[in-house]
């Protein structure tokens, strides 16, 4: 039976699930070449323009952590600056299948915001890499411990600093719903600030649902996207995975992880840098930031098969979670199709694709589970 049958029979819209395997296959076009043109970049830069650029900032700056500044303040600007083309052109994908709704405008309002945050983080980390490279050849152990305290403190700001940045929030007016999940949240033990409403539809029809932050920033967020388009008992189900994530402490689990990766990351570069930088005629300065991020960001690409399947597994419990607890499968099951559907979320790839590529499982296996689920808890009876 091929792909598309078998989604048909669960339930799925065939039309929405053909154009979203065509916005999937583009999509992935595009990241492979986004990614093979950033590598080109850095590594021409290593090349060619690090070393002038060092040399000519040593001239006129009066001690090494001057040079680390500036050199860190124009290299992040150009790599902002070179950023807008696949930006745009992720954009334009989006506007041609439907998903943005966002005007040029907005957009790159958005990406000003994004490049600024992102210079912020690199003025803030790599001056201070870069002397302790200088200083000890531990400098990866410091770096690794002051990065995993760094993502725990963006995983506690997200939903009260960078969200807010991006989308508007206010408190969910719908009483009769938020007592729902209010009732949800107690039942499953889990301590959170609140729900919100989340304005989405100026920019997307992307559906949102989220338990996001940790220990006192925890809050529910529902995109405007999701309450429009969802039963209250559709919306139940999506906040009970979102409970599972907090009842099983993936959230901590991921900040392992993602600390995981940075010390292997951070591993290798403190022993490729050098001989790779010697290839490249650069000694040992901040002229090596590229050959660094390319190093860094090749073990989290190369990693990142394996992070997608925790990941799914992960969401897998989630969802099983979420079955036990809103005790709602019919409804699980329709948000299961309608997300995937009004996501452009292909829901039934080749097993290869999955395995590389998907963080959650795809939206077939989880009609599929609720399915025997059901058939479990009939033989039960």
């Amino acid at each position: 039976m091929n792909r598309l049958k078998q989604l048909e029979e669960h339930g799925f819209d065939i039309p929405t699930q053909e154009r979203a395997r065509e916005y999937q296959r583009a999509r992935l076009l595009l990241a492979a070449l986004e990614s093979l043109a950033l590598l080109g970049l850095l590594l021409l830069f290593a090349a060619f323009g690090s070393a002038p650029l060092r040399d000519w900032l040593s001239r006129s700056a009066q001690s090494p952590w001057s040079v680390n500044l500036l050199y860190t303040l124009i290299f992040g600007l150009g790599l902002s600056v070179a950023s807008l083309v696949p930006s745009w052109r992720n954009y334009q994908l989006e506007r041609r299948y439907g998903l943005s709704v966002q005007p040029p405008r907005g957009w790159l309002v958005d990406e000003l915001k994004s490049g600024a945050i992102l210079l912020v983080i690199f003025l803030a980390v790599f001056p201070a890499i870069y002397s302790g490279i200088a200083r000890s050849n531990a400098w990866w152990v410091t770096t690794w411990a002051i990065t995993t305290l760094f993502i725990v403190v963006l995983s506690f700001i997200a939903p009260v600093i960078l969200m807010p940045l991006f989308y508007k929030f206010v408190p969910l007016e719908d009483r009769e719903l938020t007592g729902r999940l209010e009732r949800l949240v107690e039942k499953a033990g889990v301590k959170v600030l609140g729900v919100f409403k989340m304005a989405a539809a100026a920019k997307t029809r992307r559906a949102v649902g989220a338990l996001a932050g940790i220990g006192r920033t925890r809050r529910i967020i529902l995109s405007d996207t999701l309450l429009e388009n969802y039963t209250p008992e559709e919306i139940e189900t999506v906040v009970a995975h979102e409970l599972g994530h907090h009842a099983h402490r993936d959230m901590w689990k991921l900040i392992a992880g993602q600390s995981a990766l940075a010390l292997l990351g951070l591993y290798a570069v403190h022993l490729a840098l050098e001989p790779l930088a010697k290839a490249f005629g650069l000694g040992k300065d901040i002229a090596r930031l590229p050959l660094f991020l390319i190093i860094f960001g090749g073990v989290f690409f190369v990693l990142s098969p394996l992070s997608n399947s925790l990941s799914r597994w992960f969401e897998g419990q989630a969802d099983q979670y979420a079955l036990q607890l809103a005790k709602k499968p019919a409804a699980q099951a329709r948000v299961m199709v309608k997300i995937c559907d009004q996501n452009l979320r292909f829901a039934a790839p080749h097993l290869l694709l999955e395995l590389l590529a998907y963080d959650h499982p795809a939206g077939i296996k989880r009609v599929e589970r609720v399915r025997r689920f059901l058939r479990e808890a009939g033989a039960e009876r």
